[in-house]
């Protein structure tokens, strides 16, 4: 005779997380989505602290040139007297797909700043696709491409990687990885960065 198993709350459970966990694993969007549900905590806050107080600063930064889908140039000196963010990303990154509704929403509310300008570069280059999937999604950020080579002490491959730049053309704020901008501390910093003359 055979035996039957019961099926136990604690199986079910265990059934649940190894599906929660194969599905991050292999689907981006949801993973995007477990990382954003963290961001909530606030263990993604980018650290300005070392950059407000100018403890940290980065020296001999080429400048940055950048490509839109029009094919016109520009470049962060192309943007002095304005605090300029620029994040790398790509579409298929969870990552970058979770810290995206942030950087939206800190770039409408600076959107008509005349001192704030942000550039998001594409790391595939590939425009059309990043266009769509902004529209997709709601997004209305400035698309561009690189249009120079990015020292690696700037970008070394790790995306999302955010760069700010003072108005003075200052590298001040640099982060590899996932990173919450809209929270209050980084909306702060950049408020005080776009004050200053």
């Amino acid at each position: 005779m055979i035996q039957r198993k019961k099926i136990s709350v604690s199986n079910i459970i265990s059934l649940l997380i190894v599906g929660l966990l194969l599905l991050v694993v292999f689907k981006p969007g949801v993973k995007s989505y477990v990382i954003r549900a963290l961001m909530v905590t606030g263990i993604f806050n980018p650290d300005t602290a070392q950059f407000a107080t100018g403890t940290k600063k980065y020296a001999n930064i080429p400048d940055l040139q950048f490509k839109n889908a029009d094919g016109k140039l520009t470049s962060v000196g192309g943007f002095y007297t304005k605090v300029v963010f620029v994040n790398y990303w790509a579409t298929w990154c969870p990552p970058c797909l979770a810290e995206m509704p942030a950087i939206n929403d800190l770039y409408n509310k600076y959107k008509n700043n005349e001192h704030v300008a942000f550039i998001m570069v594409d790391v595939d280059s590939d425009l059309p696709r990043a266009r769509a999937f902004m529209q997709k999604n709601g997004y209305n950020l400035p698309l561009y491409v690189q249009a120079n080579p990015v020292p690696d002490s700037l970008m070394n491959g790790t995306i999302p990687t955010t760069l700010v730049f003072d108005k003075r053309g200052n590298l001040v704020f640099k982060h590899a990885g996932v990173a919450d901008y809209g929270s209050r501390s980084f909306d702060v910093f950049i408020k005080n960065l776009a004050s200053r003359n």
